[in-house]
């Protein structure tokens, strides 16, 4: 029998009400996470990089479920109400081979020792979006020489899903990230990027999307004329020589 509200399943009684209890009011117990909470979290627990960034990346991994496991090539197992049975049910898989992705910020078990993180403080809220926060910062300096700020933001998206700076264009995460972000991604193909440095000013992710978007688009550029035909010897060597300059200068801006 299914019960439409909670008030009919907490008065029903019968032989498999307390079955449909326990899976209904167990998925009620899972501990998901308010977008100001995580905010708030992001802030304390991650100030290299800015909240919303943070905020979207978990809104992206995890939906703000504390208790969030990812297991890669395997069955979905049935969310977890509290962190030791999480943690109970990730080593079973990882014993039998696979690799789990843990908590708010979907952190995979392999990345665990490098980041300090044990069974018992990898699903702690601010635990893990710290590690969230320090596994994008590495990626966004991984990302950054050679790029520009926003595109190497991006990068490090990808890099922070799945290690590859465009696997995670092609499968569709990077966009993903910035559509939970609010922003619109001018960028195409997989230059683009995700995090703020070390270093960098916790705002500075924050005032780098805004300028981004606030900035006045290129002027369109007139096209250019039809080269003059080839018995115009003067002309035409004059129309190649600035087609060439032309061709210099747009390699010299990649």
């Amino acid at each position: 029998m299914f019960y439409r509200r909670n008030w009919e399943v907490r008065h029903c009684e019968g032989p498999n009400t307390p079955e449909i209890k326990r899976r209904i009011f167990g998925w009620q117990r899972q501990m998901i996470y308010s977008a100001a909470a995580i905010l708030t979290l992001a802030s304390q627990c991650a100030p290299t990089v800015a909240p919303e960034t943070v905020l979207a990346i978990v809104q992206t991994e995890s939906h703000g479920h504390l208790f969030a496991l990812g297991v890669n090539g395997a069955r979905q197992p049935k969310p977890r109400t509290n962190a030791v049975d999480a943690a109970e049910t990730a080593r079973r898989y990882i014993a039998a081979g696979y690799s789990v992705d843990l908590g708010l910020g979907q952190i995979n078990s392999r990345n665990m020792r490098a980041l300090g993180l044990t069974w018992e403080t990898v699903f702690d809220p601010c635990t893990n979006i710290a590690a969230l926060g320090q596994l994008l910062t590495q990626s966004y300096n991984v990302a950054m020489p050679g790029r520009d700020p926003q595109s190497a933001l991006r990068v490090a998206f990808s890099l922070y899903n799945s290690g590859s700076t465009s696997r995670g264009f092609r499968n569709g995460y990077v966009a993903k990230v910035v559509s939970n972000a609010g922003v619109a991604d001018a960028l195409t193909g997989y230059e683009g990027a995700t995090l703020v440095s070390e270093t960098s000013p916790r705002g500075e992710a924050r005032e780098i999307i805004a300028a981004e978007n606030a900035a006045p688009q290129p002027p369109i550029l007139p096209a250019r004329p039809a080269p003059p035909p080839a018995w115009n010897v003067f002309e035409r060597a004059a129309y190649d020589r600035d087609t060439q300059r032309l061709a210099d200068a747009e390699r010299a801006e990649l």
